[in-house]
């Protein structure tokens, strides 16, 4: 059985998960640009009160682009044009964060979506983060911490990725595990997804906070300084079929600290799709970009998994949950 352990109701120091950068220093999201992606992250933003920024993405050379995805010996799996066009923007956002010299990032994909009670959320994660790590809750009276590492360490220090946002991850009833009840945790009968024999596993209406096994999609990430370096030390050269497979490899094989959150609080939005929306990796392989802006961006998409959609309340006034 999992070690189920109940999270501590302290309001300090884990409330500041709860601020406008849900407790990191800064979130960032990457983006080619302003789009219908941006304007819907943007106001998402703002109904729920996060600071995003979205720092311009620098030019990336097509014959970088090729010789990325070239790398490594003959028989392992490549990458595409589109998903080494996705890993070096990743990489690029990520180099940005340790020349800033940031202490904790969260770093999101521009099309996401959340929860509007996500500041609440992240307040109960990181106190389950701490729990798991073992790092000390009692930190007005534990004379190893100092006030700096209380006031800026909500989330404890003994993790190197935080993987909130994904698209699917294994769960096994032998994890080490912090459960608890969660009612804004999606049921399991409206789960989506290639994961959702293991959702199916963990009580209904909890959510779970875990060593990660096996997390895919990088929609949400949160990088401790020393995490960004071992990213970068790790995936720099390439050598997987792509960005999120090879961190999920990294993380597998203990070569990073990393927790994954589940089910997850951060997910993609999907435009309505009757318009056929392209994204920007199967852009990137060529593929035609479908229909227009102006066509779609004023319809109501939905997003999988997120109860209380943040995009589709702050633009339409409405929830959104794709059904299954």
């Amino acid at each position: 059985m999992p070690k189920r352990i109940s999270p501590t109701t302290s309001e300090h120091p884990t409330h500041i998960a709860g601020n406008s950068t849900l407790g990191f220093q800064s979130i960032l999201a990457l983006s080619t640009g302003p789009s219908w992606r941006t304007r819907g992250l943007q106001a998402a933003a703002k109904l729920t009160n996060l600071e995003i920024q979205i720092p311009p993405q620098p030019h990336i050379h097509p014959d970088l682009v090729n010789a990325f995805q070239s790398l490594g010996p003959e028989g392992i799996r490549k990458p595409t044009h589109g998903a080494s066009i996705a890993w070096l923007a990743h990489l690029d956002i990520i180099k940005y964060t340790v020349q800033a010299n940031m202490d904790t990032v969260l770093i999101l994909e521009d099309d996401v979506d959340w929860d509007v009670r996500i500041r609440s959320q992240m307040i109960r994660i990181a106190q389950s983060v701490r729990n798991l790590t073992h790092y000390p809750n009692d930190d007005i009276n534990n004379p190893a911490i100092t006030t700096h590492e209380s006031e800026t360490a909500p989330y404890g220090r003994d993790w190197e990725v935080l993987w909130i946002g994904h698209c699917g991850e294994y769960w096994e009833d032998h994890y080490e595990t912090v459960l608890y009840d969660d009612p804004t945790a999606c049921p399991h009968s409206d789960y989506i997804g290639w994961a959702k024999g293991y959702i199916e596993r963990i009580p209904d209406r909890r959510r779970a906070v875990y060593w990660s096994a096996n997390p895919v999609c990088s929609f949400a990430y949160a990088l401790s300084r020393e995490g960004a370096r071992k990213v970068l030390e790790l995936l720099g050269g390439a050598q997987g079929e792509a960005f999120d497979v090879s961190m999920m490899m990294a993380c597998k094989g203990k070569k990073i600290k990393c927790i994954s959150v589940v089910p997850e609080v951060v997910h993609q939005y999907f435009p309505d799709q009757s318009f056929g929306v392209t994204s920007n990796v199967d852009i990137g392989n060529g593929k035609e970009a479908g229909a227009k802006e102006a066509d779609f961006e004023g319809v109501m998409g939905s997003t999988e998994n997120i109860l209380e959609s943040a995009r589709c309340r702050a633009l339409w006034e409405q929830t959104c949950l794709r059904k299954p």
